[in-house]
């Protein structure tokens, strides 16, 4: 057995990735399709609101159409963007069991 590619991320600073905008889960809007190739600058934390508490989530926004598409990402990539900071400037994305 040989390792293809490391698992380990090391900085988080130093991720990157390639995501195509789309849908954040099944009851949303396709996306336009493009291929982005982001870091973890790019990030922002968005939110929707269960029926006891509110969920925060990583998420990209596409240049080319404006929309925002969950981004899968590291734990340790996690770790860093959820900060107090920013999840106050984190935004909603217009769910909410409670409605």
């Amino acid at each position: 057995m040989e390792i293809v590619k490391d698992g380990a991320i090391g900085n988080p600073d130093d991720w990157k990735a390639e995501v195509v905008c789309g849908a954040k889960d099944g009851m949303d809007k396709d996306g336009c399709g493009a291929v982005m190739s982001i870091t973890a600058g790019d990030l922002v934390i968005m939110y929707w609101h269960g029926t006891h508490f509110r969920h925060d989530y990583p998420a990209v926004r596409c240049p080319q159409c404006g929309k925002y598409s969950r981004v899968k990402i590291p734990t340790l990539v996690w770790e860093k963007l959820n900060t107090v900071k920013n999840r106050r400037k984190a935004i909603f994305d217009g769910f909410s069991e409670e409605i």
